[in-house]
């Protein structure tokens, strides 16, 4: 018989993983009653709907003197800590930007307001790691993510403890797309390195002093922010990159685009503004130099989210985005023949349970047959309840990845 882990089951993980670190603004792991209510509540909320949305927001425990005030939404009247009242306010808030506060107010847990943390750019997402400032949120406050239904992420900060999902306790572990030693991870680090200087034709890395992980961030975070685009939508879509080229016959284009601009050229561009601010002298006789770099920041900032909102908006025609290496646009509407041998399954990567190809629509499908044909692809499939998969074939069997977002 199967056994399936349920909130109080994560009490015993929190416990073995939290070890708060030392920090002027404490948040405590609370006691074990008030833990296990906060992990309950949210827990009956993944399972609720509004208006057939799911209900995706992050909660965190934490007091109003922890936090800037300028960041902070509070209500007059707090609200008392309910699954309806999460559920009311989830549409309200972003993921991982804007968080929904709770604390004790005579001896009951409450609903105190909203708060948002992290700033621009550097807030697109959660995949490297470096989405919000210290400042912004105490290193050790408890927060839970409600992914969907049944699936809850528990995190000191910005640092995940434990994971509930398919009822399964499972363990911390790095962002797939940033685990250098395993299959998506690899997939884009090898991406990354082949990018070419557009004048000379150059590796870009050797050519160009920059720093191979702060390409590599900002190259996956331009990928997260397409990702959440799609999703902020709700029309769903999928995206496919291929390190080679897709003949006609695995990738029908209903509209093949050429001579685009990559957005590979952007990153680029904001890469070499940051490392030009961050070499701007801070002393008052250097003013306008530094005013100058912050003026390039914004501007290459404002030219990648422009790329990134270009490429996103292609998803709402029926069919696949198809994106080069360098994430440039081949064509939009891209249909791919499902054409899959009978029972053929697929494996998540996460908890290593397998499952048939046709338990999914047309949409999986049609990114599980691509990425079968093709081992250098890797698709994105964004439904419309707001979970988001990647898809890869690793020596010849299909993989997924769930919750690519979260």
């Amino acid at each position: 018989m199967a056994e399936y882990a349920f909130p109080a089951q994560l009490l015993e993980e929190l416990h073995a993983h939290w070890r708060p670190p030392h920090s002027s603004t404490s948040s405590a792991l609370p006691d074990d009653l008030t833990l296990l209510r906060i992990l309950e509540t949210c827990y009956h909320a993944s399972l609720r709907t509004a208006e057939l949305r799911a209900t995706r927001c992050v909660l965190a425990y934490v007091s109003t003197d922890s936090l800037s005030n300028r960041s902070l939404m509070r209500f007059e009247h707090p609200a008392i800590l309910t699954a309806s009242e999460l559920v009311r306010l989830a549409p309200v808030t972003e993921l991982h930007r804007t968080l929904i506060g709770c604390h004790h107010f005579g001896g009951m847990l409450k609903i105190w307001g909203l708060f948002e943390h992290g700033q621009a750019w550097q807030t697109v997402d959660s995949i490297s790691g470096t989405t919000t400032r210290e400042e912004d949120l105490p290193d050790d406050c408890l927060t839970i993510t409600i992914e969907g239904p049944g699936a809850l992420s528990v995190a000191r900060g910005e640092k995940e403890v434990v994971r509930l999902r398919d009822g399964k306790i499972i363990a911390p572990h790095k962002h797939p797309l940033r685990q250098m030693d395993k299959p998506l991870g690899t997939f884009f680090e090898t991406l990354v390195k082949g990018l070419k200087e557009p004048e000379t034709g150059d590796a870009i890395i050797s050519s160009f002093k920059v720093e191979r992980e702060q390409l590599l961030d900002i190259y996956m975070m331009a990928i997260a922010r397409i990702l959440e685009r799609i999703r902020s939508e709700r029309h769903g879509g999928s995206v496919v990159i291929s390190a080679s080229p897709l003949s006609r016959r695995v990738a029908y284009r209903t509209y093949t685009v050429i001579g685009h601009a990559a957005l590979a050229d952007d990153i680029l561009n904001h890469c070499r503004a940051l490392r030009g601010l961050q070499a701007a002298p801070i002393d008052p006789s250097s003013e306008a130099e530094r005013f100058r770099a912050e003026a390039a920041v914004r501007q290459s900032s404002q030219s990648l989210i422009r790329g990134v909102n270009r490429v996103s908006l292609l998803a709402a025609i029926d069919g696949a985005v198809l994106l080069d290496g360098k994430l440039r646009i081949e064509g939009f509407g891209v249909r791919f023949p499902v054409l899959l041998p009978p029972d053929t399954t697929i494996l998540d990567a996460l908890t290593g349970i397998e499952y048939p190809c046709d338990e999914w629509g047309l949409r999986h499908q049609s990114v599980f047959s691509v990425c079968q044909k093709c081992d250098e692809a890797v698709g994105f499939v964004i439904s419309q309840d707001g979970s988001v998969k990647a898809v890869k074939s690793v020596q010849g069997r299909l993989h997924f990845w769930d919750g690519i977002l979260d």
